[in-house]
């Protein structure tokens, strides 16, 4: 039997910041990180977190896939961002029609000042809707925010949220960030930069937060902004923390919060999503599995935010052979965690090569949580 739930909606206003806060935070600014190892007295709640997880599936076919033939998600489709919103279970995802080959060329239009000719993918951002986390329509067949050039492709989108993983509505609007990435000129620069939306499907011009950053999870804690990220400066990617006061000019700790050290992870590490359970961090992020031919998810758990102890049984999540739609990718993720004190998570989907699409459908599943 499927498990449904409505988790509740913990709304805070926004804290007045304290003119004790000092100089202006500047992109690119870094402070350092704690020393402590991550493993120095580690509590029974810290190791309840890093016993075996029985992660199940809801179901043996996608919750969303590809639309219809024509439209702007006929060809890719990943990034699920799920929020619990007006009763009703709200995922935002980016889709895209065109090529495949990020980092390939081939197709760049003859000319530069008609990008729409080049066959690379432009992504934009659909939303479906769900009464039970489970069973997803989409909102409209048309997306509800691109950035609009036709140039920038809007990806990993990420609502602002409290720590526990509700959302966060700042005088009463919605706050979202998003990853701009150039595809059509070749350049693959990721850019981050934020919006802002009263009911969610009319979004404001966005405006620039970050360079070199993708796949952020944003959260309001106290007076001040967290922010968990993929940084793309090099291979191999890694995760990077930031903080501000103002959620738009942000503080990069200096050292990363994790990078690829466990067996299985190799190649790039991605998509941290980080919420707050009794009293500590916990982390969900994906990485290349044994190739680059595999995703899978780990988890990481921290009292601060900052050091984190990995899970020794990673990857915790992993595609299922037996479903072709996610053979072999199951990242680009949210987490939630339920009243109940369960755990849901929406992933992206791709098969086995040869590869048409990036990814093409979004699964879901849950977990009881520690102690299950």
């Amino acid at each position: 039997m499927k498990r449904t739930h409505e988790p509740g909606r913990t709304r805070l206003s926004a804290v007045g910041l304290s003119a004790a806060i000092g100089m202006l935070l500047l992109p690119g600014h870094h402070v350092a990180a704690p020393t402590v190892m991550a493993g120095d007295g580690d509590a029974p709640s810290f190791e309840r977190w890093l016993a075996p997880q029985d992660w199940k599936r809801d179901s043996d076919t996608p919750v969303l896939s590809l639309g219809r033939k024509g439209k702007f998600d006929d060809q890719h489709i990943f990034a699920p961002h799920v929020i619990f919103e007006s009763g009703e279970y709200w995922m935002y995802y980016s889709g895209s029609q065109r090529c495949v080959d990020a980092g390939v060329y081939k197709g760049v239009a003859k000319d530069p000042a008609h990008p729409e000719k080049s066959d690379q993918r432009l992504f934009k951002l659909g939303l479906a809707t769900s009464k039970d986390g489970v069973h997803f329509a989409r909102h409209a067949e048309e997306p509800v925010f691109s950035f609009g050039d036709d140039v920038h492709s809007v990806v990993t989108a990420a609502i602002l949220k409290n720590p526990d993983g509700s959302v966060h509505r700042e005088r009463g609007k919605l706050r979202m960030y998003f990853a701009a990435v150039d595809f059509p000129h070749g350049t693959y620069k990721h850019d981050l930069y934020e919006t802002t939306s009263t009911d969610g499907i009319a979004w404001a011009k966005p405006a620039l937060v970050m360079e070199n950053a993708y796949a952020p999870c944003v959260v309001k804690e106290g007076d001040k902004y967290r922010m968990w990220y993929t940084c793309i400066d090099k291979h191999p990617w890694h995760t990077n923390h930031a903080e501000s006061a103002d959620g738009t000019r942000w503080k990069i700790t200096e050292n990363p919060c994790i990078v690829m050290d466990q067996k299985w992870e190799v190649k790039d590490q991605v998509y941290p999503m980080v919420i707050k359970s009794d009293g500590l961090y916990l982390m969900l992020y994906g990485c290349y599995w044994n190739d680059d031919k595999h995703t899978a998810l780990g988890l990481a758990v921290s009292r601060d935010g900052l050091v984190w102890k990995k899970h020794e049984g990673n990857p915790v999540f992993r595609p299922d052979p037996s479903h072709d739609w996610e053979s072999n990718f199951t990242t680009s993720h949210t987490l939630m965690r339920l009243p109940d004190g369960s755990f849901r998570l929406w992933y992206a989907g791709r098969r086995q090569p040869p590869w048409s699409n990036l990814y093409f459908t979004i699964g879901t599943a849950h977990w009881g949580g520690p102690g299950e």
